[in-house]
């Protein structure tokens, strides 16, 4: 019978998706959708081990895949204004936003500041699902600019929402070391690997084509592994080891293009499914004034105030400024 369900899911997940192409609706919004009408309906689904295990994966595909389909020649030109706004962007907009949730809202500080980390990223799947169903042709390199952006900031959202999650449970942990750590050992151990496997790709030829996407998902699922054990970040460094590997030409490349494709589908599908699957419907009608405030704060303030502000040494033209602001 759960086949008989997974299938369905997926036959519907392919019609929100012919649905958003047509309208403009956000896909990823028309999966929460969908998880959240199934589980009205009486799919009962509470297994938040597995759904966490699930969005781990998920996400190391969605962030090595993001890089791996990077052309650095494209992003190079706007790279610097791509990382300063994947990096401080995200801590001026996480922090703006978590002093509404306090002052405005009335959360605690530290919750404010928790629930600013865990947004004040924007969306890879979003922002290039968008950029290339439209086919937007955005002067000035924004198109570039944006999908690295994007793509690259949730390793800041990530390293922030665990230093307030280590200070709200009171681990005791020096969090300048945590972040140091997070970052230096994330991009060390990316380019290393990368480097490793770039020199081993040209050394080897696998019998089957089909192979080298099997390599890419150890390398892939390594990479992470060795990072957290080291206490870096994981997803860091697999969008360093994405964007590497990702523009050198080796065999078998076509096919891992093919594979993470439709493995990267899946994956959304299934995290954002898996979403309004867990989310119930009363207490989610509760939060979404709440939900709602944080949004239109973050969009028409916080997320404006940081990309003008951050972006003033780059003398980027008014309505790239807007764009950016608002691709958020």
């Amino acid at each position: 019978m759960q086949y008989l369900v997974v299938g369905i899911i997926l036959i519907l997940a392919l019609l929100a998706i012919s649905v958003s192409n047509k309208h403009g609706i956000p896909s990823l919004l028309l999966f929460i959708i969908l998880g959240m009408g199934f589980g009205t309906l009486g799919l009962e689904f509470n297994d938040y081990v597995f759904a966490d295990g699930f969005a781990a994966v998920a996400l190391m595909v969605i962030m090595f895949y993001g890089g791996f389909g990077t052309n650095w020649n494209m992003v190079k030109p706007v790279a610097k204004e791509a990382i300063v706004l994947s990096s401080l962007g995200v801590v001026a907009t996480a922090l703006l936003t978590g002093l509404f949730c306090h002052y405005v809202l009335g959360f605690g500080m530290l919750e404010g500041m928790l629930i600013g980390s865990i947004v004040g990223s924007t969306d890879y799947a979003s922002v290039s699902n968008i950029l290339r169903s439209k086919n937007l042709n955005l002067k000035y390199n924004t198109a570039p600019l944006l999908e690295l952006e994007s793509g690259s900031n949730d390793p800041t959202a990530f390293t922030m929402t665990m230093v307030f999650l280590s200070v709200i449970i009171g681990t005791e942990v020096s969090i300048p070391v945590l972040i140091l750590s997070q970052i230096v050992i994330g991009l060390a151990v990316g380019f290393l690997i990368a480097f490793l496997i770039g020199k081993l790709l040209t050394q080897f030829n696998l019998q089957s084509d089909g192979l080298y996407s099997v390599f890419m998902a150890a390398v892939m699922l390594i990479t992470y592994a060795i990072c957290n054990l080291l206490g870096g970040n994981g997803y860091l460094a697999l969008y360093i080891l994405g964007i590497y590997l990702g523009n050198k030409e080796f065999v078998g490349k076509r096919d891992v293009v093919f594979f993470f494709d439709g493995l990267t589908e899946i994956m959304q599908i299934g995290l954002f499914f898996l979403l309004g699957l867990l989310s119930n419907l009363p207490d989610f009608l509760h939060a979404l004034p709440y939900a709602a405030a944080i949004m239109a704060f973050m969009t028409v303030l916080a997320r404006t105030v940081t990309v003008y502000g951050l972006m003033l040494p780059f003398r980027l033209r008014g309505n790239q400024l807007k764009m950016i602001s608002l691709a958020g």
